[in-house]
């Protein structure tokens, strides 16, 4: 009987590197291993990896680090270049269509198409003569660089996947309770150096902008305004809690006031982001705006303490913080602790390799 491949989701982040295997089981997936290791600092620039030699390294401790011995890895493309979004093509059959795409991608990709990947798929009819096509791109020196990276660590890439499918697959599409078809979320995936902003309507992806904020920028922050070292900071900012902000009373607490500057500049950016939907974007069947049900938070940077209920209280909408492990798709067999917040796109790609060997 043959032995099937492992293959693990490999997240680059600009913290920290997560290498995820999962197992199939008879109704989802288990975390069987877990591997991270810090990110080395400027190996990571927009996305693009200016070290793959270096950044191999660290991987190797990635996976050292969680006991992970394989040879196949699922990556994601990440950054403010690359690009998704549903957007209206002439109709036309799957063949024209992948014969034309560089034509019509052009309009909407940013940078040049001929050195970008470019992918699109039929999501369904718009009109009588226009289709809805969900498009998504990534520069071909981006995705290189982190492909170069992995081989330096002895991973050979089966798949490339964009970083925002990886977590709507992990925190929306495979969960047994939530609506892809019907519903419409905001996803906000908040990272070391930024925070990617994903809106999908009723399954159709409308929205994925990155802002300049992330985890790392409470952090400096922090350090900057009290004179701490980064560690020391740090561990600060995981004992701060938002939610002393929204009892009403006079908070005498400085670090809590400097995070919350930091965090209405991220509050403002996600209600640029609405007013955007409600003003600009039509509904993926063209008659109404997007009106979004829930916001969820994501990412390492959704560990700061009553962030979500901060965010809510803000904008007057539902806000969760989930991670991997609320997904009851998702079993936790002990390798990792918590919601696995900072897992959902490692766990997302390693997922994609399980349905690719499926």
């Amino acid at each position: 009987m043959a032995i099937a491949r492992v293959t693990v989701g490999v997240d680059i982040g600009h913290s920290f590197i997560k290498v995820v295997q999962v197992d199939k089981t008879g109704t989802g997936w288990k975390v069987v291993k877990v591997g991270t290791a810090p990110t080395p600092p400027d190996v990571l620039r927009d996305g693009n990896v200016t070290n793959p030699a270096e950044l191999g390294s660290a991987i190797k401790l990635a996976m050292k680090d969680g006991h992970i011995h394989t040879s196949h890895a699922v990556i994601a493309a990440a950054g403010g270049a690359t690009f998704v979004r549903t957007v209206p093509f002439p109709k036309m059959s799957p063949n024209m269509l992948r014969d034309s795409v560089k034509f019509e991608a052009g309009r909407y990709v940013p940078g040049s198409v001929e050195e970008s990947y470019v992918e699109a798929e039929i999501v369904g009819p718009l009109s009588e003569t226009q289709m809805n096509v969900l498009l998504a791109s990534a520069p071909k020196d981006l995705v290189a660089g982190r492909i170069a990276a992995c081989k330096e660590a002895g991973l050979h890439v089966d798949i490339v996947d964009i970083e925002t499918f990886a977590v709507y697959r992990t925190l929306v599409e495979t969960h047994p309770h939530r609506s892809a078809s019907t519903e419409t979320y905001m996803i906000l995936n908040i990272g070391g150096s930024s925070t990617s902003v994903t809106v999908i309507d009723k399954g159709v992806f409308v929205m994925n902008r990155t802002m300049p904020t992330g985890g790392s920028t409470l952090t400096e922050a922090l350090r900057q305004a009290f004179k701490l070292e980064t560690v020391d900071a740090e561990a600060g900012k995981t004992v701060l809690d938002m939610r002393e902000l929204l009892v009403g009373a006079v908070v005498e607490n400085p670090p809590l006031k400097v995070m919350a500057s930091q965090v209405d500049d991220l509050v403002r950016e996600i209600r640029r982001s609405l007013n955007y939907l409600q003003t600009q974007q039509p509904q993926s069947d063209g008659t109404e705006p997007v009106e979004v049900g829930e916001i969820i938070i994501t990412g390492g940077g959704a560990k700061m303490k009553g962030l979500d209920a901060y965010i809510s209280a803000k904008l007057g909408l539902p806000v969760r913080a989930l991670g991997a492990f609320d997904n009851t798709n998702i079993t936790n067999t002990g390798c990792a602790e918590g919601q696995g917040l900072d897992l959902t796109i490692a766990a997302g790609l390693a997922i994609r390799g399980q349905l690719k060997a499926a």
